[in-house]
């Protein structure tokens, strides 16, 4: 009885998620992802809409360099990559201006995906909180969900084994 209970309070939030203050907050003025200019990895200023697949749910994972509990998942978010990724997009945002310090994460954690930097004024567009936080995205740029802090991984992995 106590597993089911669980089961049920883990799904009601992956998919009632807008219950949460914090998550209303955030679509209080759009259910869509807001117009952001991130930087590619040559210094290059990208729309993040145009990284976005129209065809598979989008997952963005934004981190920085100095968020010990991002630099401790990277292992999980490689495994989920190489498991889905033939079904989802992901995209990684890192809030930093160290283009080479971004590199060698990428390639120490097989992070082998599109990423892209972030500064302080795009973070607050999509009204960063915490660190990680994980953003799913359809095709359209609607937001799926929004996950914040050290649990956002487990919620991550969650939603998309019930979802893909």
């Amino acid at each position: 009885m106590i597993c089911c209970l669980v089961a049920g309070v883990i799904t009601a939030k992956i998919f009632f998620i807008t219950e949460n203050p914090e998550f209303k907050v955030a679509q209080s003025r759009s259910h869509t992802l807001p117009s952001i200019t991130v930087f590619n990895l040559a210094s290059e200023a990208v729309n993040l809409s145009e990284d976005l697949s129209l065809d598979t749910i989008n997952v963005i994972i934004i981190y920085t360099l100095g968020c010990n509990s991002c630099i401790s998942k990277a292992d999980t978010w490689s495994e989920i990559y190489s498991s889905t990724k033939d079904v989802v997009n992901f995209l990684g945002l890192a809030y930093s201006s160290d283009r080479e310090a971004v590199r060698s994460f990428i390639r120490s954690s097989g992070l082998d995906f599109e990423h892209r930097l972030i500064d302080q004024h795009n973070a607050n567009k999509i009204q960063i909180n915490d660190w990680p936080t994980i953003l799913g995205l359809d095709g359209n740029s609607n937001l799926l969900f929004k996950y914040e802090g050290g649990a956002s991984t487990d919620s991550l992995i969650s939603y998309l084994s019930y979802n893909i």
